[in-house]
């Protein structure tokens, strides 16, 4: 160990005497320890609300959607899905309509999207159809319907219940104008996780959403899942290639990056907002090493008379403050951890689902997190202990020592 640790560290162990230098450490040491602590646990939270919704997102959602460029239906949809599935990287395509209904069981109606799609290419190209809560797929035939979980429950509707479906377009008839309507037994309940999903989407075979909507043999899009989602933005020009120049595409980036962006602008506002946290406690330092620069003029003095130099003094001070902010750091990243790991385990800390989709606050702690965080406090602890370590090499030996 260097002569200016071993200093630093005897420094730091206060006399009785000098018990204030001593608790001041303690309240500097508790300081850093708090903000960085605080500033982990933030920072697995945002990252815990931003995995959870990735992870939904991208079960509910396809990672590219291949659309006609247009605006209108696809006519020749399944020619357009075998050529997607043709490109590298694509996992399973499958063509869907979507048509806004009413539904209704003859005690509660309620609007919803309906997703029309052909069951045995829409369960490798979305994860929706494994969360059932209720009911089978095999029970999914012809004049069947799954519902949301929480549109179910907002209807009051169970498997096995049979519900109206109504367009909201309109055929003309002798007798005027009337919606389509068909009847659909409810074979199934997913629950996706999303909120605003579960609550507005129903699923069912794809001629019944044409029929509704008074429509051919044509589908709206072609939702494509891919093996890395992150490659969509790459992937989506060579799909459109594959499928037809009359096609255009949109990806799960594009389509939620107000939501990520957010995320994003939430992560910057926990630095800075808490950062300042650890800029006090830095404070604290510059305090306690002040104070201990006056405690230990004559020893400063005495040192310098013995043939240290004033870097060796200004190491010192520079030493002690340095192992304040790692002291410090190391306590305050395990409690964070700590309790982030915790939290998440246990669900500690609820929510309403209604509100944010999910019913507790996640929390992921990623050790890139650990280490920035830990990098910037100490860096921060050492950047004050610039002044006093200065203050205390200027001392000069022979008025210190005059009056002792």
């Amino acid at each position: 160990m260097r002569f200016e640790s071993i200093v630093a560290l005897r420094y730091l162990k206060a006399k009785r005497k000098q018990a204030v230098v001593s608790v001041i450490t303690g309240v500097s040491v508790a300081g850093v320890a708090a903000g960085v602590a605080a500033l982990v646990i933030a920072l697995a939270m945002n990252n815990g609300f931003r995995q959870d919704l990735l992870d939904k997102l991208l079960g509910a959602q396809p990672h590219v959607t291949l659309l006609a460029s247009d605006g209108q239906n696809i006519e020749r949809y399944a020619a357009a899905a075998a050529a997607a599935e043709t490109v590298d990287g694509v996992v399973a395509a499958a063509p869907v309509i979507y048509r806004q209904v009413l539904l209704s069981n003859g005690f509660q109606e309620s609007g919803a999207y309906l997703k029309g799609v052909i069951p045995e290419l829409e369960a490798p190209s979305s994860t929706v159809l494994d969360t059932l809560t209720e009911g089978s797929l095999d029970d999914f035939g012809e004049f069947s319907i799954l519902l949301g979980s929480q549109l179910a429950a907002t209807m009051g509707a169970f498997v096995g219940d049979r519900v109206e479906a109504i367009s909201i377009e309109t055929f003309g008839t002798p007798f005027g104008r009337r919606p389509r309507t068909l009847a659909l037994d409810v074979t199934g309940v997913f629950s996706s996780g999303l909120y605003e999903y579960d609550i507005a989407y129903a699923v069912a075979p794809m001629w019944v959403v044409q029929r509704l909507g008074g429509l051919d043999d044509v589908a709206s899009a072609i939702e494509i899942r891919i093996e890395d989602p992150d490659d969509s933005e790459r992937i989506g020009p060579l799909l459109v290639a594959a499928a037809g120049s009359h096609m255009r595409f949109t990806e799960w980036k594009t389509q939620n990056a107000s939501v990520f962006q957010a995320l994003q602008l939430e992560r910057l506002a926990m630095w800075l907002a808490i950062g300042l946290i650890v800029l006090v406690a830095s404070l604290n330092i510059v305090g306690t090493l002040v104070m201990m620069v006056m405690e230990k003029t004559r020893d400063i003095a005495v040192l310098m008379s013995m043939g240290a130099t004033r870097d060796n003094i200004r190491r010192v001070f520079i030493a002690q403050g340095v192992i304040i902010g790692v002291v410090g750091t190391l306590l305050g990243l395990a409690v964070g951890n700590a309790a982030a790991v915790a939290a998440d385990r246990y669900e500690l800390i609820g929510l309403n689902e209604a509100v944010w989709s999910i019913d507790h606050v996640p929390f992921d702690p990623e050790w890139t997190d650990s280490a920035a965080v830990g990098l910037a406090a100490v860096l921060i602890s050492y950047l004050a202990t610039l002044y006093p370590s200065r203050a205390a090499s200027a001392t000069q030996p022979v008025e210190a020592l005059r009056y002792e």
